[in-house]
């Protein structure tokens, strides 16, 4: 089988392509598996980073192919002031144009597509939104989408409707995503909902961390890409709001790429992107772990602060994040800084129940086999196949 992503690798930090490495992986001790990426790592740019060909990746065979021409941010961004707003019907050169500027364009991961892609049982697709999904769906005749869907302007437009039908299958992360992929496009309503694995996490010690990056207080943790877009700038706004309404506050730790420039505080550390083992450590030492993301199909890192037993707090108006949050029992949600402040309060001064969050995460956690989520995944491309 095939799976396409736009980047892939373990240094991309986190988000839909983290989760394709993830499902690449594992599928790959039932399967053979190639993946068709690009040689980008900056989703902002598609700027070619790493060397084309082929490689390994544990058991997954990883083809990686030229973007020819990176993006033009500020082109990009002007016409998408013109083709996204609410409201709008841009025709359909603009759309095409929009999908051409937004990328990532691989000429040969196409090329190799229209020559390669049905000798493969199936290919799946991660996720809707970028050009390798877009140009390289009709490619192929045996495919399974994983959308990612976010509740995001761009998925209101048409050229996903005649990219999405040539897809054989669905595959979902919760229910949330599930139901407004159906109600938006008509479409895999009974599709199943694979969702990803969460293993048990390794032994890790916060002072380690604490130590290494210079944390002396107590803190709450967000870890991911610094984008303004994954609600980083409204997290810091809600903290620096906390911190002038509590006696004792915690301090706030971003770890993760920088996307955006970040104002520098005597609370706030912004660590970079970290290893897996300093990120673990930092989990497992925070009072809680926050996102504030509007924009979510899955939150991978809520599953590992809940296998940590770390509670969780994430905004209120991502219904995926907070039916997650209500599943485990694992944490808060709040809507503005206000009630960001009374989560932060009540996590600061009321152990017990910070404690109980921890475990009924960590309990939840515990129900997420791999095994079970890649037998789902594995039914889906079956089906197409």
């Amino acid at each position: 089988m095939a799976v396409v992503v736009p980047r892939f690798g373990p240094q991309i930090g986190g988000g839909i392509e983290a989760l394709a490495r993830m499902y690449a992986l594992r599928l790959a001790a039932r399967t053979p598996v190639t993946v068709l990426t690009t040689c980008a790592v900056d989703y902002r740019t598609w700027r070619d980073e790493l060397p084309a060909g082929v490689e390994r990746d544990g058991d997954v065979e990883v083809k990686r192919f030229r973007v020819p021409h990176p993006r033009d941010t500020a082109v990009f961004d002007a016409h998408s002031a013109t083709v996204l707003p609410d409201g709008t019907r841009p025709s359909r050169a603009d759309q095409e144009r929009w999908m051409d500027l937004q990328g990532p364009n691989s000429p040969d991961l196409l090329e190799h597509l229209s020559a390669q892609g049905d000798r493969y049982d199936v290919v799946l697709f991660m996720p809707y939104l970028y050009a390798t999904t877009v140009r390289g769906l009709p490619l192929v005749t045996r495919s399974v989408v994983q959308p990612a869907l976010h509740d995001e302007p761009m998925m209101r437009l048409a050229i996903y409707d005649d990219a999405l039908a040539h897809a054989r299958g669905f595959v979902f992360n919760t229910p949330e995503e599930r139901t407004r992929f159906a109600a938006r496009f008509g479409r895999g309503g009974d599709a199943p909902i694979v969702g990803a694995g969460i293993d048990p996490p390794p032994a890790s010690d916060p002072g380690r961390a604490r130590a290494a990056l210079g944390i002396e207080r107590d803190y709450v943790l967000y870890v991911g890409r610094l984008d303004a877009s994954k609600g980083v700038d409204a997290l810091i706004e809600c903290h620096a709001h906390m911190r002038g309404e509590m006696a004792d506050p915690p301090d706030l730790v971003l770890a993760g790429p920088p996307a955006m420039d970040v104002a520098p505080q005597p609370w706030l550390h912004v660590t970079g992107f970290v290893d897996e083992q300093t990120k673990h450590d930092l989990v497992e030492g925070a009072l809680a772990l926050a996102t504030a993301s509007p924009y979510e199909s899955l939150s991978i890192v809520l599953l590992e602060a809940w296998a940590h037993g770390t509670p969780t707090m994430c905004a209120a108006g991502t219904d995926v994040l907070t039916g997650q949050t209500t599943r485990s029992g694992g944490g808060l949600w709040f809507a503005d800084k206000h009630q960001y402040l009374e989560c932060v309060d009540t996590l600061v001064n009321y152990p017990p129940l910070r404690w109980s969050m921890g475990f009924q995460g960590r309990r939840y956690t515990r129900g997420l086999a791999w095994d079970a989520v890649i037998d789902r995944l594995c039914e889906a491309l079956a089906a197409a196949r």
